[in-house]
């Protein structure tokens, strides 16, 4: 009996530190080996048909184009799309630098609610000669952390040190804020005329 107390009790351990670990005090959610920020929204009185055309809206105003849309689902209430954002940080060389960052931007609308998803974040470096470089948030996590991982394709590493990381982590953070603020913003829009 003492022992399947213990067994519960690692178990619920192992299972909770392997749902989100602390990263550094950064805030960033890095479940299961994937930055992936998440956030579900109330929005009273709004019919899901509403927040799913509204979804659609924000991808054509913002991104002003409907190639950013991948899927729209009007039956489970889904748009997904691709998107490129600037993130600004002191990159390499200690210079501010902005840098393109793709992200895919998943948004799902039930009546009163939806819940928006920003995942598959992909950093673009440039260095001196030139020479492009894609780094994903979960490469940035993963060498703060002293996580060794492998490098699947030529142009796609970390050039970034450990503090380049962590800033433009933290700088990653105010930028899903900012898109997540824009989303929030065209969803509860009424549609009035």
């Amino acid at each position: 009996m003492k022992n399947l107390i213990v067994l519960v009790f690692i178990l619920i351990t192992k299972i909770t530190l392997a749902q989100q670990t602390d990263t550094v005090g950064l805030n960033t959610p890095f479940i299961n080996g994937e930055v992936a920020y998440q956030k579900v929204f109330n929005a009273p009185n709004k019919p899901g048909p509403l927040l799913f055309s509204n979804a659609q809206l924000w991808f054509v105003k913002h991104y002003k184009t409907l190639n950013s849309i991948q899927i729209q689902d009007d039956v489970v209430g889904r748009v997904v799309g691709k998107g490129v954002e600037l993130l600004t940080f002191k990159g390499m060389l200690g210079i501010n630098g902005g840098y393109d960052v793709d992200m895919t931007i998943q948004i799902d609308c039930k009546d009163g609610r939806y819940r928006t998803r920003i995942f598959n974040i992909v950093i673009e470096t440039e260095d001196i000669n030139k020479v492009k470089t894609y780094t994903n948030a979960e490469h940035l996590m993963n060498d703060l952390l002293g996580i060794k991982t492998t490098v699947v394709a030529a142009n796609y590493n970390n050039p970034l040190n450990k503090n380049q990381s962590k800033r433009a982590l933290q700088s990653l953070n105010v930028l899903v804020d900012n898109v997540m603020g824009s989303i929030n913003q065209i969803m509860n829009d009424n549609d009035n005329f």
